[in-house]
């Protein structure tokens, strides 16, 4: 029961994505010219669109855009609801419960924007919901250029353009979803709060940021410890994005450096020591109206116990996204982990197949269907296979 609730809070984390009714009611677009359909996966507006701080437009605000700001153009709501059938459980069939989403965002003026998406009931706390919620500050440059200054709690944009937003299969990927080591619960969809500043130039983009991850400190048992983190350092990442293609392909790298707090069980607030960790990564993605290609690598290291000794690890994900018509659309996606490179029996492997589709669309509301199944595979000669298939249905208005 233990490897199912991880499951279905590893879904409940990464609720689908659905193309948001409120900006193509403010851009007066169609679904279709941001999202590939049905997968959804961006076309090159659609990124665009999202650099820009949900706006066409990253440094002007006219009187036609005043005229356009209503409530229904700056917000929607989406609801969210799925059924999972695993193999050699009891009950076999399991429902999931609904996520209710608001998601908001657009211009505020020449300059400002803001992105908000909250989870209802999501987590043991209101604070536990809140995906992402920042304000976003444009600075031109030139012509081809402007600096991108975000702050509140966010995520890398690299990161979820690969993989924490990609659309199509429901769950991040297992390199960005996975503890790494039994004292440790970062992972790379875990960042918080912070800001980060990136230069958009032509096809190519350079970011920095500095974060608070919202991973709870751990004890040497791996058991989470409320209260706050003993230390202060903030986690730092950068990344470098260059575009190819006027398709939005592009290949990509990233450096993560980070610091969590590993206490003393015995006692409580005092650090018995710290793991100073990173991630490298590199990705790629290649568009096409009807299809997409991507993937990333990721290796890092992590600090295990008191006296020193370091695990590396490493893992990937590859994904292919088939839109066979607007109704109609096939995907997959490989995963593997390997959590300590010294330690093959740690390994993990998932194999992703499914089907989604497009049952309704307007400017009013959409709603897509998702028929997944998929197989984890563990190394460690204990662990029984998982095998599960999900429906979902998300709708949003």
């Amino acid at each position: 029961m233990k490897l199912i609730r991880t499951l279905l809070l590893l879904l409940g984390a990464s609720v689908p994505m659905l193309a948001v009714p409120a900006w193509a009611r403010l851009t007066t677009l169609s679904c279709a010219d941001c999202h590939a359909l049905p997968t959804l996966q961006l076309t090159a507006m659609g990124l665009e669109f999202q650099r820009n701080g949900a706006r066409l437009d990253p440094t002007a605000f006219g009187a036609s855009d005043l005229a356009a700001q209503k409530l229904d153009t700056y917000a929607s709501i989406t609801l969210d609801a799925s059924a999972q059938a695993v193999k050699g459980t009891r009950p076999a069939t399991q429902t999931a419960q609904p996520d209710f989403q608001v998601v908001s965002g657009g211009a505020l003026s020449d300059r400002f924007s803001y992105t908000l998406m909250y989870h209802f009931n999501t987590g043991a706390t209101p604070s536990d919901g809140m995906e992402e919620a920042f304000i976003q500050y444009n600075l031109p440059i030139s012509k081809a250029a402007f600096l991108q200054i975000r702050g509140g709690q966010l995520n890398p944009e690299i990161l979820r353009d690969f993989g924490l937003g990609a659309g199509s299969v429901l769950g991040a990927p297992l390199v960005l979803s996975t503890p790494m080591t039994g004292t440790s619960p970062f992972t790379l969809d875990a960042f918080g709060r912070g800001m980060d500043v990136k230069l958009n130039w032509n096809r190519l983009e350079l970011a920095a940021g500095i974060l608070d991850t919202l991973t709870p400190a751990t004890d040497a048992t791996g058991a989470a410890v409320s209260g706050p983190s003993p230390t202060n350092h903030k986690d730092t990442y950068a990344s470098a994005l260059y575009r190819f293609d006027d398709h939005a392909s592009g290949i990509a790298l990233f450096r993560l450096n980070g610091q969590n707090p590993v206490l003393d069980p015995a006692n409580p607030g005092t650090p018995l020591f710290t793991d100073n960790f990173y991630r490298n990564g590199a990705l790629f993605r290649f568009i096409r109206d009807s299809w997409r290609v991507m993937g990333a690598y990721f290796e890092g290291q992590h600090q295990v116990d008191v006296i020193g000794t370091n695990a590396r690890n490493a893992g990937y994900f590859a994904l292919c996204d088939l839109n066979l018509a607007p109704a109609f659309g096939v995907f997959g996606r490989y995963d593997f982990v390997r959590p300590d490179k010294a330690d093959t029996a740690k390994d993990q492997a998932m194999k992703t197949l499914g089907l989604d589709g497009i049952a309704f669309a307007s400017a009013k509301a959409g709603g897509r269907w998702t028929l997944q199944a998929s197989r984890t595979t563990f190394k460690d000669g204990i662990t029984p296979d998982n095998d599960q298939l999900i429906a979902d249905f998300i709708v949003a208005f």
